[in-house]
Order: structure tokens, then C-alpha cells, then sequence
């Protein structure tokens, strides 16, 4: 086949190519790899890659690019010529797999149909009836959900010809469309659906979870079937331990698909990278008794992979098949992630000398704190936000000098907390000054080793060592200064609600009129990086100072109600009651959020004026959207489409309905109350109790509105950096830059580009350490590392924290984000590392939920007592239960009993 400038069609094969190796964004990047390994010589099955240009064609105009018919015909024809085969036809007929191959890798993210051109009319050409109608049947099931999106997979006829006529027949009932009969037929329509599947929502998701922008469309690559006997992946380099000297090769019987998609357990060798003999052999999924491959067939692939990897200059992930005693190389590509792997450890050692000069005079810990539970890994211009936010400057300071404080820092604008390894910390040190300035009180470090919620109230430890010779002379004053603190607090504390309302919010209203009639897009950047700062100083300084004080009251309140519950009724009927006095609140805005996404789902699909509505109110929100990289919902509404599709399918009452059943236990609660005190003995302490409970129930709810509305403010600060990121082609990148940067980069991009390369490299690796909850200066050595934990329910239970009441049995659902589910069932214990506002649908079916950190007052513990589902934190909870473990959850006595041993790294 000759190409010209205009080709669309790029034939390969061992020993030739038409295509150029270097045009991944012509051929993607799997038929880039397939054209250099024919052009090397390597073993691989013939075939040939259309275009990415021409998906960009068919998503525009509905149908082929000119030429494109004719020139798939012309190469159709020379793979025919090229295998002594015929395409779906003759005695020895041509079966083709059609996969897709974007210019960056997206594993499993689109289509790919095996067999094509597989039909009746040559079912001779097999060793039995039932083997090609088994083979007839896999075709159909990929086709029909590749092609129409049906799922054939219900149909379970145990004879393979009944179940490949099943198949069809529901293939065409529930597509409306015939079954293509004809080869050529069968062809068009899976080119087409390799094209569709770039479209697709996990596609669509994919990238732009992974920011990949400039991409025109995926690749088809039509391949000649290889009759696999056996196949698998060669690793040329352990990609969990690139050190280790080791290829690893998995290896099964039948088709690689099989094991790239993990629908078999394949055998694992371990090989010497070195010698290629096997260190170690991990049995998988066997028809008998023999492994999938012999010493001589693993060190012939072994061999291969060296070679691959020598021409490459890279670690390679190789797909291989062997039939007929030929080895045959499907693809090959780069191992994913081995950089990060490699800077994991770099990045560790880095942060243990980091944390060791910042403590070199002076031994310290530092303790998780609770804005890790929303803000799990925040990116460099996120983290430098926050913790401005979190400083005397900010929001955080504004609200201690609202309450008649006079807060202190060491470094001005840094606060007093710690990004450890990418996560979020509280240094007590800098905590005690903070809220105390010169006043020489400070936390006692083996108290908060113990008891990580010494944290929670003030320090209480005296230094005298911290004293100098004038602080006699300023007592006077910094008692004057408490008590005026004081009478201010209570001067606050009468009407915070007022406050809020009547004064912060339209002050927020006013600022987000103004910042809507800014046209970010004629600015220039010095006015932009002025903007910012402008609306982070109101944003995260001045409203939200304000925003915090209502709830700042609301937790106090259940604070006092709490202790003097548990002083009458001890922790655990005292923990009980104070929960159920604060359920079923009036106001809560992600209650009211829930119970209208329910609400819109239950109407018939296509009236949309609620939906509109809801993304009107709602849409400034998002999963992690404390991370301002984060897609607010208006921008991206995929997460709430999947949220009213999951309340479609379930059949428990709405939230609403479930809300007022936590309004009749709370009400029933607040009436046993004055019989439960005088049963007690505390009937002297009904006033106290009783004010204390109307204060948390008014203002508790405030928590999440404040943050609510604080959210609406902070969308208009992502505005400005996504214009940022646009402007200068960054995407998502923008985020990775540092406050100082915005006005640099335009002077020298490539080496801001460059540190922006660095840093994402740092915050995925870090990504992959196992922190502690509190890391203690003094024992650093092993810090990050990996700790083996055993989870037994056959034991003893597991100890953990309960921060809402109750008990439930289920099975463990481990979800890490909400927005990669599927179908979690129904009476599962939700399992993940925290919750906000965007994950409350999830809380629908759960009996329970299990949550690595937050506290009594976190959103979490807020909704599960709204759903009346228990609630425990666990730390490293996702690693240390299995999925699918039957579960045992007290959240009154704080135990979980594990029905099914388990064992994790952690």
C-alpha cells in the first residue's frame, strides 16, 4: 500500500512499517510502538493503524473522512495477502482484533472487539461446534457492548450455541439493530465504536482527571488475531520495586485479554533480571496441573523483553502470546509510574531531614489535623491558600481576634501548621503560640503522644524557661488582655447567627456581584495576580473569619453538652445522648442538598428545570473541593448524572423521609430528658444542659452553611487560576505553581515549566506513603514506611473511635473516591479515608459508616447521625479491612469485629 501526505491508513508487520514511529499524535501511541517493533524486526502480527485524525472526522461530520473507506479496503486486502487468509470467510479464515490508541495511554478506558469477522459461515474451520460457539459467543458479548452498549452478560444457557443465539436476540431486541452478517459490515461498526468509545464518559472522565488536553481523538488499530495458547505481560523491570534487579512475568492460558483485564489470576514467575532464571513462581488459574509456561518459553520471553527494552532505552510492560511454539509481541509500552516509585523513597529521606532540622533544637511531634479529612493532598497553590487562610493573616486569625484574641506566629502568613510529606499537620508548638502569643503556656509533648485530643483545648503546661526579665512588667497587661478576650467571646457569642446573616453574607453577595462583572479574560496578568489577591484576602480572610464564628459557638455548645452528659451517664450512654439531642437538625444545607438530588430523581428523566435549579444553588460544589484544582459541579455535572442515576436505583425511603425519623429521635430524647437527669442525680444541671443543647442544635448546622457559602466565594478564586491556566496552555497545571510564580511565568516558562514537573513527580509520590497519624521527631527512622497490620474478627475486635452512635452489620465497600463507583449493592459499611458533601448520596444504602479521620462534629459523623447509621474513625481503616469482609460495627463501645480474617500492608 502507498502512503502519500494525505495517508489515513498506516499498514505494519515484522520487518516493515509505513508508518512513523515518531507521529504518536498520527498513530497514537500503541500503533507507534507496533510500527517501530515491525520496523526493528520483532515478531509482530500484522496489521494497521487509522489515523487519530480521523476520529476528530467522525465526532464533527457523523461519518468516514474522504478516502478513508478505500484506503481500509487497500490494507484489509494486503493483511489478507500478507496471512494466506481470508477476511471472515474460506477455510482458513481472518479474524481481526480492533483496538483503540490514544496518543497518551488510557488503559481500559476504551473499546476493543476480538474476532472480528467471526461468523456462522465458518464454523467448519474450528475443532468443534462447542468451540466455536463459545468463541461465537465471547464475540457477540464484546461486540454488543463495544458497539450498542448492551450487556448480553445476564443470558446464562449452559449449551454455547443456545447462549451465542441468546446473545444475539438480545442484541437485537435491546439495540433495535440487526447483527452485522457481514464481515465487512462487522468492521465498519467496530472501527466506529473504537472511535465512540474516545466519547464515553470513562473516557471523558479519564482525562480530565488526568488533565490531558490537546488531543484530537484515538487511533484504530486492526490487527490480525493471534490464536493465542497461551499469553500474558512481561514487566521488564519490577514495577513495585525497580530496584529489586527482577522482571515479572504473568502468563496464562488463552488470549492476553484475559489477563490484562484481570479476568483470570495468571501465573506469576519472578525472574532474575540478570541470569532470567525464576526466582519465584506464584500459581494462579490452571486448566491442570501444568504452569502456563515452561523454564525455556520464560526465558525466551525474557530474552525479548531485554531486546525491547534495549531498543526502547526504557523499562517496558510487554504483551505476548505464544501459538505453534511462536512467540508473537502484541504491544509494548513504557511502565507506568516507575518515577514515581523511584522519588517515593528520594522524597521520604528528603522530608526526614526536613522534619529534623525543623526540630534540631527543640524535639516536637505533630498531629494530623482535621482539614486533611477534606483536603487529603493538596496541590502547591492550593496548600499556599490554605495555609494563608489558616495564619493571623487569614480567615483563621480573623476569627481569634473576633474573640478577643491577639493571635501569634513565628513566620508571618505561615500559621501553625506543617504540610508533612503532603499531608496536613499541627505543629503544638507553634499551636500554643499562636492562640497565647507571649503567654509562656505550651502543650506537654508526651500528653499529646498519648492522647492526640489534648489539641483540642488549650495548653495548659506552664515553661518557666520561656519567661524573661520583663514578663512580670506585661502580666498585667496580658491578664487585661484575657479578660477583655473574655467579655468579647461573650459579647460574640449572643447572636452569631445575626451576625452572619445579617452582616457577612450580603458582604459576600456584594463581593460575588462584583467578581462576576470582571472580565478575567481582558485583564492582564499583573491585574489577574491583583485580582487574586483581592479575593483571597476576602475570601479566605475576612468572610471567612466570619463564616466560622456560628459554628466556632454550635461546637462549644456540644462540646459542654457532651462533657456534662458523660460526667452523669458515663462515656458511653453520655456519648448516646448527646447524639441523638443533636440529629435531626433543622437548616443543614448538605441534608437539604441530598434530600433535593433524591428528589430530582424521582421525577421522570428529561424534566430538567430542577436539575437546573439544583446545579444553580449547588454547582460551586464538588468532591475534595477544598482542592481548588477540583472541577466545581457546574462545570463538570457528570458526579451529580451518577448520583440521581444511584438514588434511581434504590429502594430505600428518601432522605428526607429519613431525616424526620432522626427528628422523632431527637424529640423523643429532649422529652425523656428532664426523667433520665432526676433518675441521675442531675436535675441541678437540667438549666445548664438544656441551654447547652439549644445552642448546639441552633448552631451546629452552621458548620456546614459557613462552609457552604465560603465555597461560593472560593469557585471565584478557581476562576482566576483556570483563566491562568488557559491563558498560558497550563490546564490543570496552574495549580502546581507557587503565588510568586504568576507574575514569573510569562518572563521565563520553560523553567517554571520544568519546577512544575518536579513538583507533580514529589506530590504523586508522596502520594504513595503511609503516614501516621502523629509523627513524633524522635523516632523519624521509620517514618512513611510500610507496617504490617493483621485484621482478625476470628480475635479480637478492633479498637477504633465512635463519632456516631449505633451498631450494623454489613459487608466492607472500600471506596478511595466517589467518583470512580459503580454499584456499591445495598446494607454495605462504607470504608474510606473521609467524607464531604459530594459524598453523602453514597450514604443512602450504607448501615454504617468507617472513616480514617475526623471527629464527632466532621461531615461525616454529621450525615451518619442524620441517616442514623453508625459511625467510627479507623486510622488506615481502606488497608486494613478487605474489601467484602462481613463487618460487625459498635459505635457505642468503639469496636469493629472483622467476621473474615484479613490481612494488609499498611
Amino acid at each position: 500500500m502507498n502512503t502519500t501526505a494525505e495517508s489515513l491508513v498506516f499498514p505494519f508487520g515484522e520487518g516493515t512499517r509505513q508508518g512513523d514511529p515518531s507521529r504518536i499524535d498520527l498513530l497514537g501511541g500503541k500503533g507507534a510502538s507496533l510500527a517501530e517493533m515491525s520496523r526493528a524486526g520483532f515478531p509482530v502480527p500484522p496489521g494497521f493503524t487509522i489515523s487519530t485524525a480521523c476520529c476528530a472526522v467522525v465526532e464533527q461530520h457523523g461519518h468516514w473522512p474522504a478516502g478513508l473507506e478505500t484506503q481500509v479496503r487497500t490494507a484489509l486486502y494486503e493483511l489478507e495477502q500478507a496471512t494466506g487468509r481470508t477476511f471472515g470467510q474460506g477455510p482458513r479464515p481472518l479474524f481481526v482484533a480492533v483496538r483503540s490508541g490514544a496518543a497518551v495511554s488510557m488503559p481500559g478506558m476504551m473499546d476493543t472487539i476480538l474476532n472480528c469477522g467471526l461468523n456462522p459461515g465458518v464454523a467448519t474451520c474450528f475443532p468443534s461446534e462447542d468451540c466455536f460457539w463459545n468463541e461465537y459467543a465471547e464475540h457477540i458479548r464484546l461486540f454488543a457492548a463495544s458497539v450498542a452498549g448492551v450487556s448480553v452478560a445476564a443470558v446464562s444457557a449452559a449449551n454455547p450455541q443456545q447462549r451465542a443465539r441468546q446473545f444475539l436476540d438480545t442484541y437485537e431486541r435491546q439495540s433495535g439493530r440487526p447483527f452485522p452478517r457481514d464481515p465487512w459490515e462487522a468492521l465498519q461498526q467496530s472501527i466506529n465504536a473504537v472511535f465512540a468509545s474516545w466519547h464515553s464518559d470513562r473516557a471523558r472522565a479519564y482525562r480530565q482527571h488526568h488533565d490531558l488536553r490537546g488531543i484530537v481523538g484515538t487511533a484504530v488499530n486492526v490487527q490480525a488475531m493471534f490464536p493465542s495458547e497461551r499469553s500474558g505481560v512481561l514487566f521488564t523491570v519490577n514495577p513495585n520495586d525497580p530496584a529489586a534487579g527482577e522482571m515479572i512475568l504473568e502468563a496464562s492460558w488463552g488470549l492476553g485479554e484475559a489477563v490484562v483485564s484481570g479476568a483470570v489470576t495468571p501465573d506469576i514467575y519472578t525472574l532474575d533480571a540478570t541470569t532470567l532464571q525464576t526466582r519465584h513462581e506464584l500459581r494462579g488459574s490452571r486448566p491442570g496441573t501444568d504452569p502456563a509456561l515452561t523454564l525455556d518459553q520464560r526465558r525466551e520471553i525474557a530474552e525479548l523483553g531485554r531486546r525491547i527494552e534495549s531498543h526502547f532505552g526504557a523499562p517496558s510492560d510487554i504483551e505476548w502470546g505464544i501459538a505453534g511454539g511462536r512467540v508473537a509481541l502484541l504491544q509494548t509500552r513504557k511502565i507506568r509510574g516507575l518515577e514515581i516509585v523511584a522519588d517515593t523513597e528520594r522524597g521520604r529521606l528528603d522530608e526526614i531531614q526536613r522534619l529534623k532540622a525543623i526540630a534540631i533544637d527543640e524535639p516536637t511531634v505533630w498531629v494530623v489535623h482535621n482539614l486533611s479529612e477534606t483536603l487529603p493532598a493538596p496541590t502547591p497553590l492550593t496548600w499556599e491558600l490554605i495555609r494563608w487562610f489558616m495564619s493571623a493573616r487569614g480567615g483563621y486569625g480573623n476569627l481569634y481576634r473576633l474573640l478577643g484574641h491577639r493571635p501569634h506566629e513565628r513566620e508571618p502568613g505561615h500559621g501553625f501548621l506543617e504540610l508533612i510529606s503532603g499531608r496536613i499537620y499541627v505543629d503544638p508548638r507553634r499551636a500554643a503560640e499562636f492562640h497565647f502569643g507571649r503567654l509562656p503556656f505550651e502543650y506537654d509533648m508526651d500528653q499529646v503522644v498519648r492522647d492526640r485530643t489534648t489539641l483540642d483545648r488549650q495548653p495548659t503546661r506552664f515553661n518557666f524557661d520561656r519567661t524573661d526579665s520583663l514578663f512580670f512588667f506585661r502580666l498585667p497587661g496580658l491578664l487585661w488582655n484575657m479578660l477583655r478576650g473574655s467579655w468579647r467571646m461573650q459579647a460574640l457569642k449572643r447572636d452569631p447567627v445575626e451576625r452572619f446573616l445579617g452582616t457577612a453574607l450580603p458582604k459576600l453577595e456584594e463581593f460575588l456581584n462584583q467578581s462576576r462583572q470582571i472580565n478575567l479574560t481582558s485583564l492582564s496578568t499583573a491585574d489577574m495576580v491583583r485580582e487574586l489577591i483581592r479575593q483571597r484576602d476576602f475570601v479566605l480572610g475576612e468572610f471567612a473569619g466570619e463564616s466560622l464564628v456560628p459554628g466556632f459557638f454550635g461546637g462549644l455548645a456540644h462540646d459542654q453538652l457532651r462533657q456534662l452528659l458523660i460526667q452523669l451517664f458515663g462515656p458511653d450512654d453520655g456519648e448516646q445522648l448527646a447524639s441523638q439531642l443533636t440529629t435531626g437538625l433543622q437548616g443543614d444545607i448538605t441534608i437539604e442538598q441530598n434530600c433535593q438530588l433524591f428528589e430530582i430523581a424521582a421525577k421522570p428523566a428529561g424534566e430538567g428545570h430542577d436539575y437546573s435549579r439544583f446545579l444553580a444553588k449547588y454547582g460551586h460544589r464538588a468532591i475534595n473541593e477544598m482542592e481548588l484544582s477540583q472541577p466545581r459541579w457546574r462545570e463538570d455535572p457528570q458526579f451529580v448524572d451518577r448520583m440521581i442515576e444511584r438514588f434511581r436505583g434504590t429502594a430505600t425511603g428518601s432522605p428526607r423521609e429519613r431525616h424526620e425519623q432522626q427528628v422523632i429521635i431527637r424529640r423523643r430524647a429532649e422529652e425523656s430528658l428532664p426523667a433520665r437527669l432526676a433518675a441521675a442525680g442531675g436535675s441541678s444541671l437540667r438549666e445548664r444542659i438544656e441551654h447547652s443543647m439549644r445552642q448546639a442544635q441552633q448552631l451546629l448546622p452552621y458548620r456546614e452553611l459557613g462552609k457552604f457559602h465560603l465555597m461560593r466565594g472560593y469557585e471565584a478564586l478557581r476562576q482566576v487560576l483556570v483563566e491562568l491556566g488557559r491563558r498560558w496552555d497550563l490546564g490543570r497545571d496552574v495549580f502546581f505553581l507557587r503565588l510568586e510564580e504568576l507574575t514569573q511565568f510569562e518572563h521565563d516558562p520553560a523553567a517554571v515549566i520544568q519546577r512544575i514537573a518536579e513538583r507533580k513527580l514529589r506530590w504523586r509520590s508522596q502520594q504513595k506513603l503511609k503516614l501516621p497519624d502523629l509523627v513524633d521527631s524522635r523516632q523519624l527512622a521509620e517514618f512513611g514506611t510500610v507496617r504490617r497490620v493483621v485484621a482478625s474478627g476470628d480475635h479480637e475486635p478492633i479498637a477504633c473511635r465512635p463519632i456516631a452512635s449505633g451498631v450494623a452489620r454489613g459487608s466492607a465497600r472500600i471506596v478511595l473516591d466517589p467518583n470512580t463507583v459503580t454499584e456499591l449493592g445495598r446494607d454495605y459499611i462504607l470504608v474510606c479515608p473521609s467524607t464531604d458533601p459530594g459524598w453523602t448520596p453514597l450514604f443512602v444504602n450504607a448501615r454504617g459508616l468507617i472513616v480514617e479521620r475526623g471527629g464527632v462534629l466532621s461531615h461525616g459523623a454529621i450525615v451518619a447521625r442524620d441517616f442514623g447509621i453508625p459511625a467510627v474513625v479507623l486510622e488506615s481503616a481502606t488497608q486494613l479491612i478487605a474489601e467484602g469482609a462481613l463487618l460487625d460495627l459498635d459505635a457505642v463501645h468503639g469496636t469493629i469485629l472483622v467476621q473474615h480474617a484479613t490481612g494488609a500492608s499498611v
